[in-house]
């Protein structure tokens, strides 16, 4: 991994910086830090920066007149400069890439996962090299699996999996033996109709009898009353 790539970040947010400057120095950067422009155009001269983050809306020196600086003096010219603003609207973008900016990035619109790839794109642009650490994006990530197993939820998600994968092979053993006993099921179907022979009356067969003889009763008279109402 080369050392020595410097990413100068200019801004005047307190917890953004703190927050990147963490992330960036996990992905094997160096990085120094400027709370104005005032401040980012005299420390580009003494730190001589990869790369410079650079925020538009800070005090003294705003963004664009800071880009400007760099970009009008022959010793820091040649530095590549990433707008990092949250400013939104495309004319910002515009007037900052008209100004020389190499890209501009929307704070609410990236992570530093994604700025750290916009770094590396930069970099790569202009032949410079920059730490070729594949892992570092999942150093953020690796807290995640770090949580699950403290806390209490972790431990009954692994234990309901053996049993709801147990559970199936139990029932299926079951499920074999039963087939079998489906031969002696249909026999007891026939044994009904032998009382019906013998001339035994069934209650439920009168009762549906019933019920039919009373349903088209019912339609009959229904149709009947409708027919005289319409006539």
């Amino acid at each position: 991994m080369p050392k020595g790539t410097t990413i100068l970040m200019v801004d005047d947010d307190k917890m953004l910086i703190d927050m990147y400057k963490e992330r960036l120095e996990l992905a094997g950067y160096k990085v120094e830090i400027s709370r104005d422009g005032e401040e980012g155009l005299a420390k580009i001269h003494q730190v001589k920066p990869d790369i410079v983050l650079l925020d538009i809306m800070m005090p003294k020196v705003n963004g664009y007149e800071a880009l400007a600086a760099i970009k009008s003096d022959p010793a820091t010219k040649d530095i590549p400069v990433i707008i990092l603003s949250a400013l939104m609207r495309d004319i910002n973008k515009t007037k900052a890439v008209e100004a020389g900016a190499d890209d501009y990035i929307i704070k609410s619109e990236a992570m530093p996962v994604d700025v750290i790839k916009k770094v590396e794109a930069v970099l790569t642009k202009y032949h410079k090299e920059f730490p070729t650490v594949s892992s570092t994006p999942l150093k953020p990530e690796s807290p995640i699996p770090k949580v699950k197993p403290t806390t209490s939820t972790g431990a009954p998600e692994i234990k309901p999996t053996p049993e709801i994968e147990f559970q199936p092979q139990a029932q299926a053993v079951p499920a074999v033996v039963p087939t079998p006993p489906v031969a002696p099921m249909v026999a007891p179907l026939p044994t009904p109709a032998s009382p019906a022979k013998t001339g035994k009356t069934n209650p439920v067969i009168i009762f549906f009898l019933i019920l039919i003889v009373m349903l088209i009763l019912a339609s009959d008279i229904f149709f009947y009353l409708q027919y005289s109402i319409s006539k």
